[in-house]
């Protein structure tokens, strides 16, 4: 059972096994999502352009694991405090693996790491890569289901992996 390439682009493949046609990321194969809690108790969140849905995205921190060439062997936890600082400013002192699994089983191969990110200490303003246009959101961490709520009362997507925060941000804190 041997993958064929299909198409090559700079950060994606698309392969084929078998009958099933599949993406494959080029570098930077595993993605670390980021739960974190302020030191006064907000949720840390973020936003930002999402061309493939034309649309803005409600998440949490993330990024990829070994994806600066050069540090293809980063540890996960270096890369999620990376990702972190870059993101939003806090630079977390620990960080937990909370669940590791798929993040589209019938489209990709690649597999997150839900991590927590513990004793944040803010080091500045976020310096998202390049191109990302992103935005941070300190939520209150009780008025964030509200927060949530109006947000997608207006349009705004979601991404599921907040409410994965959620869920054990009740379990961990």
């Amino acid at each position: 059972m041997s993958d064929l390439s299909l198409h090559r682009g700079k950060f994606l493949e698309l392969r084929q096994r078998d009958n099933w046609e599949y993406v494959h990321r080029v570098r930077g194969q595993t993605p670390v999502g980021i739960i974190a809690l302020t030191p006064d108790n907000h949720l840390l969140l973020i936003s930002q352009f999402r061309i493939p849905l034309q649309q803005t995205i409600i998440e949490i921190p993330a990024g990829l694991v070994g994806d600066t060439p050069g540090e293809e062997s980063e540890p996960w936890q270096l890369a999620a405090q990376r990702e972190l600082l870059e993101e939003t400013g806090y630079w977390p002192a620990h960080v937990e693996l909370l669940a590791e699994g798929p993040t589209s089983a019938g489209l990709t191969d690649e597999c997150i790491k839900l991590v927590h990110a513990t004793q944040l200490q803010k080091r500045g303003n976020p310096t998202p890569d390049g191109d990302e246009h992103i935005t941070l959101h300190e939520i209150p961490l009780p008025q964030v289901d509200a927060w949530l709520a109006q947000k997608s009362r207006a349009g705004h997507l979601i991404d599921p992996k907040v409410y994965s925060a959620l869920y054990f941000l009740t379990r961990h804190t």
